[in-house]
């Protein structure tokens, strides 16, 4: 009895384990960025380097003006906001795009922080290329008194009753998904078990996002668009991530087959066992 104890504390240690490092692995840093990324990131700080000083014409050059029609007044207006006086500190924020690999032509988005004396600047800038041409499509500086990673910080404490339902239900998904698994650990043996566990952490349904920050709730699958679909894979299921501006959020979406898993689990633990028969007693 003991040793069948010991079996099973040592089974829930080592299934334990493996839906933490299930979790943990979805975490790691993404690759660096792409030649073609790095090319626009060098070609957005010679840019403002220009509006610096003042070169509005080689500025306009680089302008898709279809998409950004701005003024001289308005490029006089942020050179202003960058001032001439050399930036203490230049800090990549984000970057994402996508390039075809043979053309190049794709579209990257790039945030950067200047640390300016006594402020901070935000440059949120996407370029788009074709045919060797690089062009910005979008163009915004945002002058802040604290510099992202403090006004973006993850506190716990001092947040709205919207993030802490957000968070409880967060915490519920995970926590009845690690219990599925484990409870799938030590019912099942071979192949069965390993499928099972795999299985558990696939969310079935559109994911639902918050800002941490903001309280903003948003569906990740809608990207912009009204469709949204009734089906939807993500994989895990909840985790935690940035926004392009360094704002923590949380996402969910429900995980149909933990969920069912142990409702069947629950059933079944409750259906009556068959007696044994007379013959089977007196044998």
């Amino acid at each position: 009895m003991v040793a069948g104890s010991g079996a099973r504390r040592i089974s829930l240690i080592v299934a334990s384990v493996l839906v933490v490092f299930c979790w943990t692995i979805t975490a790691l840093p993404a690759d660096t960025p792409s030649a073609v990324i790095a090319d626009d990131v060098a070609l957005t700080k010679a840019t403002i380097a220009q509006l610096a000083a003042k070169d509005f014409a080689g500025v306009r050059e680089r302008l898709d003006t279809t998409k950004i029609p701005i003024s001289d007044q308005r490029l006089g207006q942020m050179a202003d906001v960058i001032g001439q006086d050399e930036p203490a500190s230049i800090e990549t924020i984000s970057l994402s795009g996508f390039h075809n690999i043979k053309t190049e032509d794709g579209h990257s988005r790039i945030v950067l922080e200047y640390g300016l004396a006594g402020k901070w600047v935000v440059v949120d800038a996407a370029i788009t290329s074709k045919a060797g041409l690089k062009q910005f499509v979008r163009l915004y500086l945002t002058v802040n008194a604290l510099p992202l990673r403090e006004l973006n910080a993850f506190h716990l404490f001092g947040s709205g009753p919207a993030q802490y339902a957000f968070l409880a239900g967060w915490m519920a998904a995970i926590g009845l998904t690690a219990w599925a698994m484990i409870v799938a650990f030590t019912r099942h043996r071979g192949w069965r078990r390993w499928v099972l566990i795999a299985l558990m952490p696939l969310g079935l349904t559109p994911t639902v996002a918050m800002n941490w920050i903001t309280a903003q709730i948003w569906l990740m699958e809608a990207n912009g668009g009204r469709i949204v679909r009734v089906f939807a894979l993500r994989y895990p299921m909840a985790l935690f991530a940035h926004t392009e501006l360094r704002a923590p959020f949380l996402y969910v979406s429900a995980p149909l087959i933990a969920f069912g898993y142990l409702i069947w689990h629950w059933v079944s633990s409750r259906r009556p066992r068959p007696l044994a028969s007379g013959a089977d007693v007196f044998d």
